[in-house]
């Protein structure tokens, strides 16, 4: 692919480029698998709580006081390999596997006005703004939120309105109890298209609605509705202690945050702008622009919180670009022009920014060296050993 770019820059995008998105999941999957020490608090304790998913299945589900059985499912899968850093490969594939099966399949019905240029800039998005091994090593939530927007995908873009769909809706309510949120934007992201710029309301009134629904916590029904409220709740007024200070006193979270808001107040203003009345086709119109435009609006709200709430919503808006980019790169390319060669400077330059972040808080050495050095062979014998054992 490198060298694919390298030689047809600005040529057409070849026929069939879906046929990529398995390698590139892979190569994903690998880099997950080379994480091997990190000062993130997410993935450490995960290689903790591993160590205790040893006894029978069972048994570890009744006691799940949480209902997350998908969890519970994946943990001890991994547990019988012998080899906890499986958990990050499945991760990075099933991430980056949506994220790019989402890119290829919208760029190839698209191909016709989109350059490779295009291409290009849309994978820089989606690796660039937030790194991929943060990503990855946050395991449970992005995943949980990655697959309900793949079930979106299937539900509104592709119309496959059926049992693997329904399954993709429901399973990532078993991986985080917070992914109740992501199904619920699913579900009102139609009132987003409707009234638009309106819905930039809710930024500023949300952390309002999580203390009021907490208060009204024995009148919400369903388990997992309370369960998503409650850790809504937890994140909201988390705001000294343990992973909230280090995060206070994190110059990257700082960086992270700023560009951040600046991304998505670019994005939001772009779909806003290239949906006005007088305009003959609305991007906000095409399908899931309004569910990604709902879900950078919650990001925005999610400022107030001081753990990472924020920057797990924009992963979504970032992973999913081309929903938005290749409508936006179709129909109003001519009109935000400028717009968007800011954003790819931008993007350059934070593509830099977290070059350094990564250095500082990842042993991308040993990272290097394990991705190069890694093959398949440990991994198919681990996953014999989980299936046989």
């Amino acid at each position: 692919m490198l060298t694919y770019f390298v030689f047809n820059y600005k040529k057409p995008i070849p026929i069939n480029i879906k046929k990529f998105t398995i390698p590139v999941a892979i190569c994903f999957a690998q880099y997950g698998y080379s994480i091997t020490s990190t000062n993130t608090n997410d993935l450490n304790r995960y290689y903790d709580q591993l160590l205790t998913y040893s006894g029978p299945l069972n048994s570890i589900i009744k006691s799940d006081s949480e209902t997350l059985y998908t969890r519970d499912v994946l943990f001890y899968l991994v547990n019988r390999t012998g080899d906890s850093q499986l958990l990050t490969y499945i991760v990075g594939f099933v991430i980056y596997g949506i994220a790019f099966y989402v890119l290829f399949d919208l760029v190839e019905k698209n191909r016709n006005v989109l350059s490779t240029r295009d291409l290009l800039f849309m994978i820089m998005v989606m690796v660039c703004v937030v790194i991929p091994a943060n990503a990855i090593g946050n395991v449970r939530n992005i995943t949980a939120y990655m697959l309900i927007s793949f079930a979106t995908y299937r539900d509104i873009v592709q119309k496959k309105r059926n049992l693997l769909t329904l399954f993709l809706y429901i399973v990532p309510l078993m991986l985080h109890s917070a992914a109740v949120f992501m199904l619920i934007i699913r579900i009102l992201q139609g009132l987003v298209k409707k009234i638009g710029l309106f819905s930039l309301v809710i930024a500023v009134f949300l952390p309002t609605l999580i203390n009021v629904a907490y208060e009204h916590l024995a009148v919400i029904p369903g388990s997992l509705l309370k369960a998503g409220v409650q850790k809504a709740y937890s994140y909201l007024n988390w705001t000294d202690g343990g992973w909230a200070t280090a995060v206070q006193n994190s110059m990257s979270d700082r960086i992270g945050r700023l560009y951040g808001i600046f991304f998505l107040i670019v994005v939001i203003g772009m779909i806003l702008y290239l949906s006005k009345k007088s305009d003959e086709i609305k991007v906000l119109n095409e399908p899931m622009v309004g569910y990604i435009l709902f879900v950078a609006v919650c990001a925005l709200g999610c400022l107030y919180i001081t753990t990472g709430a924020f920057w797990r919503f924009e992963a979504v808006v970032t992973l999913l670009c081309p929903v938005y980019l290749v409508p936006i790169l179709r129909y109003g390319r001519v009109k935000v022009e400028g717009i968007l060669r800011l954003v790819f400077l931008s993007v350059v330059v934070m593509a830099g920014v977290n070059m350094v972040i990564l250095i500082n808080n990842f042993e991308v050495l040993d990272m290097i060296a394990k991705y190069i050095v890694g093959n398949g062979v440990t991994i198919v014998i681990d996953l014999f050993r989980c299936i046989m054992l």
